[in-house]
């Protein structure tokens, strides 16, 4: 049994799929209770239901929208076993991703893993995660500072997307400076983003 916030389609807010259609199960349950968070309804919020049901509330919007990737977010995924859910989307061929804050790792065959370390826990990566990283996203907070960034490069080759910080006033300047202190600093593939479902005002 998992704790469910919400499953639904919408387009891919954020990210390398920035603007590409999504199925997202939101799990409910996050510890870090980061002051910005959007999605703060899913820190408690939630009911429990079974892998299939889940699956079958997905397949519902599949037949909808095919090409839809599946994204498993949250609140924090993983702080959930996400072993029995993953394995009925795997039966059904479905590409999956999942979207985590970095602080917990399961070993598990997700198609596309989006880690997004957090100011609020210094921005810690599970040591077991680098191997898996097929991007990384972050916003750009007071908070975030070069010397972090070329530390996470090291560990990772995987794209870096920063992305403004909705609540902040200053956050398109801010989150457009830090870019270019990364370009003046060489920094390879590092990557401007948007949250486009705050931009359209869709879910």
């Amino acid at each position: 049994m998992l704790k469910v916030s919400e499953v639904f389609w919408s387009a891919q807010g954020e990210g390398v799929h920035s603007g590409t259609s999504a199925i997202f199960i939101r799990l409910a349950g996050c510890a870090l209770r980061c002051p910005y968070c959007d999605t703060r309804r899913a820190w408690t919020r939630g009911r429990l239901m079974k892998a299939e049901a889940i699956v079958g509330a997905a397949a519902g919007l599949k037949a909808s929208h095919p090409r839809a990737r599946v994204v498993v977010t949250g609140g924090e995924p993983l702080e959930q076993d996400l072993g029995e859910l993953l394995a009925a989307c795997r039966r059904r061929r479905w590409v999956t991703a999942v979207e985590t804050n970095g602080l917990h790792f399961q070993d598990l065959p997700f198609d596309w893993w989006t880690v997004s370390p957090k100011d609020v826990s210094s921005f810690q990566v599970h040591p077991r995660l680098w191997a898996k990283v097929s991007e990384m996203k972050l916003l750009v907070t007071p908070a975030l500072e070069l010397a972090l960034l070329k530390k996470l490069r090291r560990r990772t080759a995987a794209p870096i997307v920063l992305q403004p910080e909705r609540h902040d006033r200053d956050r398109y300047r801010r989150a457009f400076a830090f870019f270019r202190a990364c370009s003046l600093a060489g920094i390879p593939d590092i990557r401007l983003g948007l949250q486009l479902h705050a931009v359209f005002r869709v879910p």
